[in-house]
């Protein structure tokens, strides 16, 4: 039995990021990495 909810949800972005030229790939990635930064950070200050 296959679960198609993340399928409805990752295959139109995969087309949307696909579709991004180079130097906005950069940027999507860029604001990503922050993201993740940004929560790791959190993550750390939190339980100390």
């Amino acid at each position: 039995m296959a679960n198609h909810r993340y399928t409805q949800i990752t295959v139109p972005m995969d087309r949307y990021v696909r579709s991004l030229t180079p130097r906005a790939k950069v940027w999507v990635s860029v604001l990503e990495g922050s993201l993740v930064l940004v929560l790791f950070t959190s993550l750390v200050f939190y339980v100390h």
